[in-house]
């Protein structure tokens, strides 16, 4: 069975943004796409053109822009507390080339699109650099072709980043008519007590297996799992005692790069790398274990072959020793024949000929397909079974006569 090693990129969680947390839509669209818009709700305008990092940005079943999909579904909402849109932050492995990323994020917006008759926005946002002078430094003008052949890059290379490339799917919590561009009922299914969290799951299972099969069209021995790793290790599928990275999150990382604090930052990066160095001792632990364990299955598996094969050559050898004592014209012929056996074994008697033959006259038939079969199960590695129940009476021997030299005594 080939083993499959857990990908660093198993991170994907859902937010839902609604209007009693004092989240706006428009505000996060405008982040995500590093641009400038205006909340026509509030009039408030948010402009984050100065922030470098996004490489792909999509629309699915909505045909003008992301302001005005996302101003659109603020005024699809009237209550002071309505959920506006739902956003996925899903971790790309890093592996992956741009493209089977783009392939990915979008391919995922549309089956939600499909699913539940939303409309979605996505981008894919590069990791951060380490010195966020070189990120600026590279980040390549419009229309420059070698400048972001040098970006793209750069960010595959660990000395420089985190590798931490990952997308943000936001989509309506209502459905959305691409022709018209009108807003339509909710999405109860998702919004359902009953329903909700089995739609979750629906949502985090097609990911995972989206993700998986892009890993496996490029060849790599990682997997993404979306369980936690309480649920895997009870499922036996991770070792015990396996603990989460501290997720830093953009606020905290805003505030360290404003140098609110700026111990802070190295001081969360020690701590990340104990816990992955320990999850990895006990990842290298438990697949040494198991790697054990089937080696033990398979030489136990091997020895109860041999001994079938033993069994079977037994009942084989026994069936012609019994044929020919049973046609033994006489009783010379007969103790010559039970002399020669190989297979017999039955306890002493009164007369040891009457024994064998009544041995040579019970029944030992090999199954249909035959193979040997046990009526009970037997330690295969026990020099002897203490659980058979004794013989009996005692073995009796059956001496071997030379025929030509009883001629020559007589």
């Amino acid at each position: 069975m080939e083993q499959f090693k857990l990908h660093p990129a198993s991170h994907c969680p859902l937010i839902v943004m609604s209007r009693s947390d004092g989240r706006s839509s428009v505000a996060a669209a405008a982040y995500a796409s590093r641009t400038r818009m205006t909340d026509q709700r509030t009039g408030l305008i948010y402009n984050y053109k100065n922030l470098h990092g996004l490489l792909h940005e999509g629309l699915v079943n909505w045909d003008r822009g992301a302001e005005e999909l996302w101003n659109a579904a603020e005024a699809s909402e009237t209550r002071i507390n309505a959920r506006v849109a739902r956003e996925l932050r899903p971790a790309l492995p890093a592996e992956l080339p741009l493209d089977e990323q783009r392939r990915l994020v979008q391919g995922f917006a549309l089956f939600l699109k499909d699913r539940y008759g939303v409309a979605c926005h996505w981008v894919i946002h590069a990791p951060t650099f380490k010195e966020k002078a070189i990120g600026k430094r590279l980040w390549p003008e419009k229309n420059d072709k070698a400048g972001k052949a040098a970006y793209e890059d750069a960010l595959y290379d660990p000395a420089a980043t985190n590798l931490n490339f990952h997308a943000h799917i936001r989509w309506t919590t209502r459905r959305v008519d691409r022709k018209t561009g009108a807003f339509g009922k909710k999405t109860r299914e998702l919004d359902d007590r009953k329903i909700g969290p089995e739609e979750v799951k629906v949502i985090r299972a097609e990911w995972e297996k989206r993700t998986n099969a892009a890993l496996t069209r490029i060849g790599s021995p990682a997997r993404i799992d979306l369980r936690s790793y309480e649920a895997m290790a009870t499922a036996g599928d991770a070792p015990e005692g396996l603990r989460a990275q501290e997720h830093v999150g953009p606020l905290r990382t805003a505030k360290i790069r404003a140098e609110v604090n700026v111990m802070d930052e190295p001081m969360v990066a020690v701590r990340n790398a104990a816990v992955r160095d320990e999850n990895e001792r006990r990842w290298d632990d438990w697949f040494e274990l198991r790697q054990l364990a089937r080696e033990k299955a398979r030489l136990e598996g091997d020895s109860a072959r041999l001994a079938e094969e033993n069994e079977r050559r037994r009942r084989n050898q026994a069936a012609v020793d019994k044929k020919r004592i049973q046609e033994a014209k006489n009783d010379e012929d007969r103790l010559a024949a039970i002399a020669e056996a190989g297979s017999i074994d039955t306890p002493s008697a009164v007369c040891p000929l009457e024994a064998a033959k009544r041995w040579a006259a019970s029944s030992e038939e090999l199954p249909d397909d035959g193979e040997a079969k046990f009526d009970r199960e037997v330690d295969l590695e026990a020099a002897a079974d203490p659980s058979a129940s004794p013989p009996p009476g005692e073995k009796f021997r059956v001496k071997r006569i030379n025929r030509e030299r009883q001629r020559r005594r007589g």
